[in-house]
């Protein structure tokens, strides 16, 4: 596995090098200051997992991150200081695999490539709990939560009623809302959003 880390500061790039190659044995890991000089770095195939703290002072993170996306088909996966949930959001919607601090422990790094490279999505624990989707009116109730890790899960809306003891009109009701707060037009793709974001596992 090809791991390119990118970050303007060079201590940084230093340590997550040193730190990726101690933990991860059998990767290669290299590292540059921006994303055009990784993308050159890592000519031919090119990198299997992208390391990047994309946050600077008036840079639109979706763009960056779409526009990384466009030349590269590796997953990303964004390690950064900034744990804002706007941020989190903005790189999530913009197709990032993987969120982490770099206060985090760093076994949540290593995590987040690994399942990176597997195709799955990572976001640092500490994050998760707080993941907002752009407005905090969108967040779920615990209630509305619930109700749509049952529907990850495979449950009806008769069972999730039986379970939770409410009319399956209730039932109904909650995931109307839950596919409206998430803008999604069915219940596969309301699971999908929460399943990406993180607000069901």
């Amino acid at each position: 596995m090809l791991i390119v880390v990118v970050d303007e500061h060079p201590v940084v790039r230093a340590g997550v090098r040193a730190l990726l190659e101690g933990q991860m044995g059998e990767a290669t890991v290299s590292d540059a200051e921006s994303v055009e000089a990784a993308l050159a770095a890592a000519a031919g195939d090119g990198p299997d997992v992208i390391v990047m703290d994309p946050w600077r002072p008036g840079v639109d993170v979706s763009k960056t991150v779409g526009e990384l996306r466009q030349r590269s088909q590796a997953p990303i996966v964004v390690f950064t200081s900034d744990g804002g949930a706007r941020l989190l959001s903005q790189a999530l919607d913009a197709g990032v695999k993987g969120y982490v601090r770099k206060d985090s422990p760093p076994e949540d790094l290593v995590r987040a490539i690994e399942a990176a490279s597997a195709g799955d999505f990572y976001v640092d624990p500490g994050l998760s709990s707080s993941l907002m989707l752009e407005d905090g009116e969108r967040n779920l109730s615990v209630r509305q939560a619930e109700i749509l890790q049952m529907l990850a899960d495979g449950m009806q809306t008769e069972a999730v009623a039986r379970q939770l003891g409410l009319s399956t009109e209730t039932v109904r009701t909650h995931t109307k809302r839950i596919l409206a707060k998430l803008e999604a037009s069915t219940r596969t793709e309301a699971v999908a959003i929460g399943l990406r974001h993180g607000l069901i596992d």
